[in-house]
């Protein structure tokens, strides 16, 4: 009984051949300018800026890397950075960056979503560094932990203060997929308003989707 068990299967694989391998994993089509947030949106939720000017180039996002004050590019299988620049004005939005990133897998995009988590979380407080060129700067790392936006989300907030003044970014970080989008929002003197950048952060989701 053994033998005619064995030789019907090995009638099986001559008739019908070995297995066929699983497809591919398609690779993830590049992220375009089709998939950032244009003027009229940014005007949708800011709609006080004056003369904005609107720059698009593939560039990498500059992460957080632990506690360190550090940045770490990240690529991804492509990216796109969208930055408007309004007419500098006291108390409001001075710059809005805008990074899409693709990437080969969904593991891979939430780790980034979870690098910002982290940040918020462990590396709050005060630090005490330098411009890069010799003047003196107080970093205010503080916790922003966002609502859920698209499929996750994360973010910070950092105030730079030197000479005087202070300069306010609110960051927010969402996923759709295998895609992560990091809008970065600068107020000059007051911190950027939640609302307006969880705003604009669903605006972003739906061209993302």
């Amino acid at each position: 009984m053994r033998r005619t068990m064995i030789s019907l299967a090995t009638l099986v694989v001559v008739l019908l051949g070995p297995a066929a391998p699983g497809p591919a994993t398609a690779a993830p089509a590049p992220v375009g300018r089709e998939h950032l947030l244009t003027l009229a949106d940014h005007a949708t939720v800011y709609p006080d800026m004056d003369d904005p000017i609107r720059t698009v180039m593939r560039s990498p996002v500059f992460a957080p890397r632990g506690c360190d004050d550090q940045q770490e590019a990240v690529r991804g299988s492509s990216r796109i950075l969208g930055s408007v620049s309004p007419a500098s004005r006291r108390r409001s939005v001075a710059l809005i960056d805008q990074n899409v990133v693709r990437f080969a897998s969904r593991r891979d995009a939430r780790l980034l979503v979870q690098r910002y988590r982290f940040f918020s979380k462990r590396c709050v407080g005060d630090v005490r560094t330098d411009d890069g060129e010799g003047g003196r700067v107080l970093l205010k790392n503080r916790a922003w932990i966002p609502p859920r936006v698209g499929d996750e989300s994360s973010g910070m907030l950092v105030g730079w203060v030197q000479g005087g003044s202070t300069t306010w970014r609110r960051v927010l970080v969402t996923r759709v997929g295998r895609t992560v989008s990091v809008l970065d929002v600068s107020f000059t003197e007051v911190r950027p308003p939640r609302d307006d950048l969880l705003a604009l952060g669903a605006l972003a989701v739906e061209r993302l989707g």
